[in-house]
């Protein structure tokens, strides 16, 4: 019988592959589509360093306005990167990445390698965890989850994805009837 692991990562690719396969001819005018007034997305500041609004939905532990804003596709997309690197940085190195170290996608092209290299480091990090630490707290670096498990992370990251790359297939839907809206 296959481990926790083996089910997991099985999991992750098939909910990855139907994900990225939904990001197929994804336009720039797309991927900023603001379809309703103030909505967070992914934009440049000063010095043209593409930055995430709200810091990433409260990646830094600033809370997020109730309620909290509509977001972008670039958003959903710097989201989804932001919590492989943020939780895998957490959980397979130092933890010493801060958001200021992310080099968000500017463009639906850039979204692509920057969605690839996140997903890439993060299969890799589960990849090489064995059956106990499955089991096991993922410890200080996670603050007040530190008790919990690597497999509550590890479903903890796979909900991100579901949920935000659900909302960026509506949202591709929406785009696509946007004049009849």
């Amino acid at each position: 019988m296959a481990g926790i692991g083996d089910s997991l990562e099985k999991a992750f690719d098939f909910v990855w592959g139907r994900f990225i396969g939904r990001l197929e001819g994804l336009s720039d005018d797309e991927y900023f589509w603001e379809p309703v007034p103030d909505c967070w997305s992914v934009r440049q500041d000063a010095g043209g360093r593409w930055r995430i609004d709200g810091d990433g939905g409260g990646a830094t532990g600033k809370p997020v306005p109730e309620p909290a804003p509509f977001t972008t596709i670039a958003w959903r997309i710097g989201h989804i990167g932001l919590t492989f690197i943020g939780f895998g940085d957490r959980l397979f190195a130092d933890g010493k990445i801060t958001i200021d170290d992310v080099d968000f996608p500017g463009s639906a092209r850039d979204a692509s390698a920057f969605l690839d290299g996140a997903y890439r480091d993060w299969r890799e990090g589960i990849a090489r965890i064995d059956e106990q630490r499955w089991w096991s707290p993922i410890g200080p670096a996670f603050g007040p989850y530190a008790k919990d498990s690597t497999v509550d992370l590890a479903v903890h990251v796979f909900d991100e994805i579901v949920h935000h790359g659900g909302e960026v297939g509506v949202l591709r839907d929406l785009y696509l009837r946007r004049d009849v809206l």
